[in-house]
Order: C-alpha cells, then structure tokens, then sequence
C-alpha cells in the first residue's frame, strides 16, 4: 500500500471529488459517494472539509487563478530581470497548465453549471481579475521601472498579454469540438506572447 497516499486523505478527496464532479455534475455528486470512491466514511471525511462546497472552493483554488498568483510571486519569477524572458515563462507554465487532464476537468466542471455554481465561479473569476492579473502588473511595472518594458498601465498592460492569451484558450480548447494538440496551442500561444512583445519591449 502506499503509505504516503495514506498521509495525504485531503489530497484524495480532491482528486475524487474533482473526478466524479466532472463525470456526475457537482449536484449529482454526494458526499457519501465522494467518501466511498476515496475509501472513507462521510463522518471521516467531513472531519477533512464541511461538504462540498468547502471541497469545490479547495478545487478552485487548486487549479484556479489564485494558483498562478503564487506561482508568479515565487524566486524563479521575481528574479527575472529581462519582460521577454518572463512571458516566455508565464506562457509555457500556462501551457502546461491547460494541457493538464484534471485543470481540463475543473474548467469543464466550472461552466457546466453556471446558475448552480455562480457563486463559485465569482470567487474564480475574483481570483482571476484581482490576484492574477495584479500579479502579472507588478511585474511589468519593474519592468517598466527598469525601462525594459513600455507600460504606461501596467494593469492595462497585462490585461492585454493575458486576455491574447485566455482567446487561445477559449478558441483552442473550450470551443474547440475537440482540443487542440499541445504543439498547436503553443504554436498560437507563442504568436501572441512575440507580438506583445513586439509592441511592448523598450530598446532604449
């Protein structure tokens, strides 16, 4: 048996209850069926969350924004000194990340019932234009600081490197009949970052 799965319940029950919302629906999933597919009792589970909406906003902060804004305030993005260097790292940590099966399943579960989950997905979308879009601005205002970048409004700014980037997202895979392969979204994903870029860099 791994024992190390064993230490780590509150990780399996995401897992679970990530894989059965995404199959079942967030209302057509229960407690007691989270707790059976982890192997646990729901009295044992519900000493790890208080249901499942505390379990979806754990989710939500799994795969969501607020992940990429930690992300961005860690060593290998602070120490970046060169904006080039720093998009071409957002954009491939986001590749992976769009690429991954279970974020995959969390977006599909995010927009699979909008009324059902608005308030949910307000604290997504909270998490998104407040956490990650900021988190994005302050590095370009060092950048623009340095004059290594023109950003007149740095918030602006990364609105609009992010928003280039979330069309490719929606064009490629949301709306996409099937998702597109990893070589095609970084190929799309890679134009817009060479054209920010383009637009942005400071020569001086």
């Amino acid at each position: 048996m791994d024992t190390a799965t064993e230490t780590h319940p509150r990780e399996r029950i995401l897992q679970a209850s990530l894989d059965l919302f995404s199959q079942n629906g967030f209302a057509g999933t229960s407690v007691r069926q989270i707790a059976l597919h982890v192997g646990l009792k729901p009295s044992s589970l519900y000493s790890h969350f208080e249901g499942k909406e505390e379990i979806l906003s754990a989710l939500i902060d799994a795969y969501g924004p607020a992940s990429n804004a930690s992300r961005l305030a860690a060593q290998d993005y602070t120490t970046i000194d060169d904006p080039a260097d720093f998009c071409r790292k957002y954009t491939a940590d986001l590749l992976d990340q769009w690429c991954d099966p279970d974020e995959r399943k969390f977006m599909k579960l995010l927009h699979s019932e909008p009324k059902r989950l608005q308030a949910h997905r307000a604290h997504f979308n909270q998490a998104l234009f407040d956490r990650e879009i900021n988190a994005v601005a302050a590095h370009f205002r060092r950048f623009a600081e340095a004059r290594r970048l023109h950003a007149p409004d740095p918030v602006e700014c990364a609105r609009l490197f992010m928003g280039g980037l979330t069309f490719v997202r929606m064009q490629h895979i949301f709306w996409a009949d099937k998702p597109a392969s990893r070589d095609t979204l970084r190929a799309a994903m890679d134009r817009v970052t060479a054209n920010f870029l383009a637009l942005t860099l400071r020569g001086d």
